[in-house]
């Protein structure tokens, strides 16, 4: 009696290891599925101001509405400058910089600073058209820039107007858009 108790007792429990290493084998499986589709996985990330359109960033994409919102920032810190905010808004620009372009933007908005403070002078640009270009994708701005140099006891006298178009580039890096390009032309508005 004990010999066949034995026995049935080593039939369930080669049933139960049989089940388990059928699970076994099905979690495994299941495992395996979930890495590969881990690394297939595009993440996009869906920005929802309180105004506006939605803005997305994906991989290294964003949406032309989050390139716009970026553009306008962007040429808004370059493009209008006093005395009084030339600092800060070198500062905030250099945080939106590639690192491949750090140095020579650092350097030339240095050069900038120094022109503003030696002429007194006050920057102001007059957008006419903004845009972003759907095969580049790149913000387009086009506008009136105005010098201003103020004298100590005068008012300020526009001594430049030129009509420029400027095209800011940007790369999305870790989730951020960061200006990658800027190139300056004249054009006849």
């Amino acid at each position: 009696m004990k010999t066949s108790t034995l026995a049935l007792n080593i039939r369930k429990i080669v049933v139960l290891r049989n089940i388990f290493i059928g699970f076994s084998f099905i979690l495994s499986i299941a495992i395996v599925l979930l890495v590969c589709l881990l690394l297939k996985k595009s993440e996009r990330v869906i920005i929802l101001p309180t105004v506006g359109p939605s803005l997305w960033i994906e991989n290294n994409q964003a949406s032309d509405s989050y390139l716009e919102k970026m553009g306008a920032y962007v040429s808004d810190l370059l493009l209008t400058r006093t005395e009084a905010d030339v600092d800060r808004k070198n500062k905030l620009i250099l945080e939106l910089v590639h690192p491949e372009l750090y140095h020579s933007i650092k350097k030339q908005l240095l050069l900038d600073k120094q022109n503003i403070f030696k002429h007194n002078q006050t920057l102001l640009f007059r957008l006419e058209r903004s845009y972003v270009d759907p095969h580049t994708k790149k913000y387009i701005v086009e506008g009136e820039l105005l010098v201003f140099i103020g004298k100590l006891g005068e008012n300020p006298s526009c001594v430049q107007r030129d009509n420029k178009r400027f095209i800011f580039g940007f790369e999305c890096q870790g989730g951020k858009l960061l200006l990658k390009s800027l190139k300056k032309e004249n054009i006849t508005l």
